[in-house]
């Protein structure tokens, strides 16, 4: 649905290399996970086992795709797959080499793992309704995928800061994730013309906050516009040194709203008046048909309830929603395999991962309700108990999630069997949201729930698991987070769910929804529940409070491993600085010849590829190291010509007696940490050479005259490449055939990228010559 971009082979076919270079210890660890991570892999609490995440916009995925999902899944032997809360599906258990044959399997079916991790552009989330309730003002998957596709196609999306996350709502009815991620797209119509209320810095994770409003409505054509104003405003200004604090909305937290905005909208405003990428829609016909199999009737009891609990209908005459419940959004590839062959038989349009890690299936025709209800009774998904019994959301936790506290998926097994057990009539509640995740990390999203809970360490004599409680999220046309109410140990978490939903249930009927009973009444209920879970026995008196959920072992955090969510090339910045640090104390009192020379050769390969990251330049051998070193900071000047005669050697000659250039190596690292800590929170460096802070053209666009034609001079020094390049694609696109276009690169990825682009867009590249720091490039327009 969305389109991959053409240097996807090549993507998948470098990392496959990767892949070899890691596992015969040509790289580094940490360098591996910062190429690995962005590719949507992670390694799991076991050591030497992965987990892939494929990208699914708006949890779409067609009949066809899972069915080749699964297969791969299946002959890889991964039986673990699993539902995300950002509608995405996971590939658990796998070896790193299987990767290298996995990423081809599912490229073939248009879909891709890159973006799953690291800081990048993630998944697109989409309302899980958009396109058949009628309270939807139009649907906005179609924008979803365009904006999916333009965004992987550029390299920028995948060295953020952080993470980027976009979700679209069909309507202000439900603004639910657009309101929380770090840019949100409302649906509307004004004046008879489809645009959208737009969210800037929305999140749910550590210091959460609702976004920020910056358009009331603006027209569908400025997707793109939007989308790359808040794309190079996040990269320019968000924190690379501090990844606790690297996140979009930190940058409000740290300029302050007003002034935010204002950075925003002067690149948003640049961007118009630059480059102006005006947003038309793409023709995405997603079909949906009657099928040509014979209709079950089935007129039971448990049908009929199983209809009222897990069936909606849409807004299409005659036509249902159906919602298949996992359990902690896990499955495995048989289940898959036979949904996707069912749903073959009703067209491309049929399956949906939802955020509550379940699968909607759409657009069945009435009469087929029974065909599908059998389908899912045969696979033995169990769907005899209240809808909020299935509905309960949990993260992973410390099951295999690395970061993970508690056991979240052990508690909210617990917290369905104590409900499918209950008396209270659960039916009337089927509306509620119950979050569990086993960290603070939010990644099931507790605050963003009716009643949510993250573990944390909870302490006696000794520690247990335990969950902060959250409360009374709206979702609705005034969204609010939800409130921390108290704690709660894990052992007493079902029981005291169980006994706040009875408290609710016996007043429902007084209250328009639940948000409404806790600002009544509710709040200070919970509270007093808590308060009957304060008093934690000794573990001589019960150790079951000292077991989490489904564990033979005393609680304990001491297997919980470095989170790789963040993980990226600049990850390399924090390894080299460590090595130089420890290799200049290993210095100290050291009188092994031979390992001086080696720590000081260390120093002067660690300071050299150290900032190499924040000049764009990725180095695949030693030599390259040094040489890009060269190039990119004694050269450019923010590094002083004297090292010059130091790196040669240690790009030539490692085995040089580096002892009797001890102080000049020293000097080095010195130099280069000051350099660092120089650099602003984006990373962005602060002195500049003479040089680089000559100023451009007075204007953007000059004519020169040659014997028989006028050339039009652009000057694109200082902009990052893809842009470059679009640029470049604009200004030839108002030229007529065969005039001349000149343009001003800045040496390395620019100009080794953008004249191979224009090449390949047909038009011919005249000349590139190199002046002190930049280079010009003439091209003549095709015709």
């Amino acid at each position: 649905m969305y389109k991959l971009p053409a240097t996807h082979n090549e993507d998948i076919a470098y990392f496959g290399t990767l892949i070899d270079d890691f596992n015969n210890g040509n790289i580094e660890p940490v360098k591996f996970k910062g190429t690995r991570v962005p590719m949507g892999i992670y390694e799991q609490r076991r050591n030497g086992t992965y987990m892939m995440r494929i990208r699914c916009t708006g949890g779409y995925i067609s009949p066809d795709q899972l069915l080749q999902l699964a297969l791969t899944a299946q002959t890889h032997q991964s039986e673990l797959l699993h539902l995300t809360t950002r509608q995405e599906i996971q590939i658990h258990n796998i070896a790193i080499d299987q990767a290298k044959s996995i990423l081809p399997e599912l490229q073939e079916v248009g879909l891709s793992s890159k973006g799953g991790g690291g800081n990048t552009v993630r998944n697109i989330m989409v309302d899980i309704n958009s396109g058949i309730s009628a309270s939807g003002v139009f649907d906005v998957l179609p924008y979803a995928a365009d904006l999916t596709t333009w965004l992987i196609s550029e390299p920028d999306s995948f060295t953020l800061p952080r993470k980027l996350k976009i979700a679209f709502s069909a309507s202000e009815a439900n603004t639910d994730f657009a309101v929380i991620n770090d840019l949100g797209f409302i649906a509307k119509i004004k004046d008879g013309k489809r645009g959208f209320k737009v969210y800037l810095g929305g999140s749910v994770a550590s210091n959460p906050t609702l976004g920020w409003e910056l358009f009331e409505f603006t027209p569908e054509e400025e997707l793109f516009n939007i989308a790359l104003a808040a794309k190079r405003f996040f990269s320019n200004h968000g924190n690379r040194k501090n990844r606790h604090k690297a996140r979009l909305r930190y940058i409000f937290y740290k300029e302050g709203v007003e002034r935010a905005k204002e950075l925003f909208f002067n690149y948003y405003l640049e961007i118009k008046s630059n480059e102006n990428i005006i947003y038309s829609q793409s023709n995405l016909v997603l079909g949906s048909k009657y099928p040509e199999i014979k209709a079950i009737k089935d007129d039971s009891s448990e049908f009929k309830i199983w209809k009222t609990r897990y069936v909606s209908s849409q807004k299409q005459p005659g036509i249902f929603a159906v919602i298949i419940p996992f359990i902690n959004g896990n499955t495995n590839s048989e289940t898959l395999l036979q949904i996707a062959v069912f749903a073959r038989a009703f067209g491309e349009d049929v399956l949906r991962f939802t955020p509550r890690q379940q699968l909607q299936m759409r657009n069945i025709p009435e009469a087929w309700l029974g065909n599908l209800y059998q389908l899912i009774h045969n696979l033995g998904l169990n769907t005899a108990f209240p809808g909020i019994v299935n509905n309960v959301v949990s993260c992973t936790g410390a099951d295999t999630c690395r970061l993970g506290i508690c056991l979240s998926k052990g508690a909210s097994s617990a917290l369905r069997n104590i409900l499918a057990k209950s008396k209270l009539d659960l039916d009337k509640v089927s509306e509620l949201q119950i979050n569990i995740s086993g960290c603070p990390n939010s990644c099931a999203q507790q605050i963003w729930s009716d009643i949510g809970f993250s573990g944390k360490v909870g302490r006696n004599e000794r520690m247990y698991a335990a969950y902060n409680v959250f409360v009374g999220a709206s979702k609705h046309e005034n969204p609010k987070l939800g409130e921390v109410v108290g704690t709660i140990s894990a052992k007493d978490l079902p029981e005291f769910t169980e006994a706040l939903l009875a408290d609710y249930i016996q007043v429902k009927g007084q209250y328009n929804s639940f948000r409404d009973y806790l600002d009544a009444v509710g709040k200070d209920s919970t509270r007093i529940l808590l308060e009957k879970f304060k008093n934690i026995p000794d573990f001589s008196e019960d150790k079951n409070y000292y077991y989490d959920w489904g564990s033979d072992e005393p609680f304990s955090v001491s297997n919980k491993g470095t989170a790789e969510c963040s993980a990226g090339l600049f990850d390399m910045i924090e390894v080299d600085l460590d090595i130089i640090n420890k290799s200049i104390k290993l210095l100290a009192g050291n009188n092994n010849q031979s390992e001086i020379n080696r720590i000081l050769y260390d120093i002067v390969f660690s300071s050299s590829r150290m900032l190499l990251v924040t000049k764009g330049a990725e180095p695949r051998t030693t030599g390259e190291t040094f040489n890009l070193f060269i190039d990119k900071f004694i050269n450019d000047g923010l590094v002083s010509s004297r090292f010059k005669d130091l790196i040669k050697i240690a790009g030539g000659s490692p085995d040089f007696n580096f002892s009797r250039r001890e102080v000049e190596v020293i000097d080095l690292a010195n130099t280069m940490i000051k350099l660092y800590e120089s650099m602003d929170d984006s990373l962005q460096f602060k002195t500049q050479s003479d040089h680089l802070k000559k100023p451009k053209l007075d204007v953007l666009t000059a004519e020169e005259s040659t014997d028989d034609k006028r050339i039009r001079v652009k000057d694109f020094r200082g902009v990052p490449c893809p842009l470059n390049f679009v640029k470049t694609k604009i200004e030839l696109s108002t030229l007529k055939s065969g005039d001349l276009l000149e343009i001003w690169l800045d040496d390395g990825q620019p100009i080794l990228n953008v004249p191979g682009s224009v090449r390949n867009e047909g038009h011919k590249v005249k000349s590139t010559v190199q002046e002190d720091y930049f280079w010009k490039v003439l091209i003549e327009k095709a015709s």
